[in-house]
Formats: C-alpha cells, sequence, structure tokens
C-alpha cells in the first residue's frame, strides 16, 4: 500500500538504489569466486571434492559409480589464471585461462557447481563436471 503513495520518480531512485547496492555486493563477492575457482583448478582430487557442490559431488559419484576422489584423480581440467568474472546472486561465473568454472553459494561458502566448461555461443554451455 505505501509503495502505490511513493510519487513515480520516487519509486525510480528507490529501484536505482537497490541496484547499485545489489550490484556493490556482487563487487565483493568477486574476489572470493575467483579464489575459489583459482584454488580449484590446481587443487589436488580430494581437495576438489571438498570444494564441489554437494549436488555436484552426488552427480559425478551417481554418472561414474565411483567415489568423488577417484572421479577427480580421472577427471582432467585444465588450471590457469583468472581472466574475469561474473557473480549474480548466489551464482557466479569465473572465466579461467583454457576453463570456465560456475559456482554457487551454500551454507559453507562458495562451492564449484560445474567446471571444464565450454561456451556454445548461444547454447548452453557443455561442463566435463557438473551438478544436476
Amino acid at each position: 500500500m505505501l509503495w502505490s503513495r511513493v510519487p513515480v520518480h520516487g519509486r525510480a531512485v528507490v529501484l536505482a538504489a537497490s541496484a547499485v547496492l545489489l550490484a556493490g555486493c556482487a563487487n565483493l563477492e568477486q574476489p572470493v569466486v575467483e579464489q575459489v575457482a583459482s584454488t580449484f583448478a590446481a587443487a589436488d582430487p580430494s581437495a576438489r571434492c571438498a570444494m564441489l557442490a554437494p549436488a555436484t559431488v552426488s552427480a559425478v559419484e551417481a554418472a561414474r559409480s565411483e567415489s568423488c576422489v577417484q572421479a577427480m584423480a580421472q577427471l582432467s581440467l585444465p588450471e590457469g589464471a583468472v581472466v574475469s568474472s561474473t557473480v549474480w546472486g548466489d551464482n557466479a561465473q569465473v572465466q579461467l585461462v583454457g576453463d570456465t568454472v560456475f559456482l554457487t553459494l551454500t551454507s559453507t561458502g562458495w562451492k564449484v557447481a560445474a567446471a571444464g566448461c565450454r561456451s556454445r555461443g548461444d547454447a548452453p554451455y557443455v561442463c566435463r563436471l557438473e551438478g544436476p
């Protein structure tokens, strides 16, 4: 009810301020997601499993019929420096040299949802490692 009493130009100011605040929060998360993606790319199989989102661990173990650590030991993912990152809400994308990593914010922090991803233009990315 109160929102309808705010003049249209006032609503625009409130919406613009909200967008700036949300963008500011995303910018604060960029160094964190970049660090997680970089660490994941260089990690050993056990550490990689600990950095995966729970749904991704489940998907990997179900698809390969082996433990996450065994699957990670067989999966070669490129290592590379961070090129760029984008955070939107509780999801993020980090471009590394030779790889794209997608992350999701969980109750325990940022976790890798997909890695070894390649762009297919307008089609969804194809990933060597991903959850449901």
